[in-house]
């Protein structure tokens, strides 16, 4: 039998776990990933959970909402000061940081977020990795 340890489910992103996020994707946000294959938006969706997880976040929701973030407003908004700040609160649960860039991020926050690097070429390097497999 094949066992896989928690950190390695982790590290990939949890397969069944990422087929859901990829399912919700396609199902509230078409327009933005219709021109993307399955395969490509797929490993997008694991390099989300990664970098979510890099932020502690644990729980599906919230990694669906950063990986939400990350693939439709920018793959590098969590830089954005104030967001990182709100990101880096370990004092406060997940749930609340994640509802807190909603609520105490100004509309100001998020469009510099949204320019944070050119999100092109980020995801040129990022699907550079599915392209070498095939």
């Amino acid at each position: 039998m094949l066992l896989i340890t928690r950190e390695q489910r982790q590290k990939t992103g949890d397969p069944a776990f990422v087929a859901r996020v990829v399912q919700y994707l396609r199902m509230f946000h078409l327009a933005e990933m219709a021109h993307l294959s399955d395969e490509i938006l797929s490993n997008r969706v694991e390099h989300c959970i990664e970098k979510a997880r890099a932020h502690g976040l644990t729980y599906e929701r919230t990694l669906t909402v950063f990986t939400a973030n990350m693939l439709r407003l920018n793959p590098e908004f969590a830089q954005q000061p104030v967001l990182a700040r709100i990101l880096a609160d370990t004092s406060r649960p997940e749930e609340e940081r994640v509802q807190a860039l909603v609520f105490e991020a100004s509309p100001r926050d998020w469009e510099e977020a949204a320019k944070r690097c050119d999100a092109d070429a980020y995801w040129k390097n990022v699907d550079a990795a599915v392209m070498e497999d095939d």
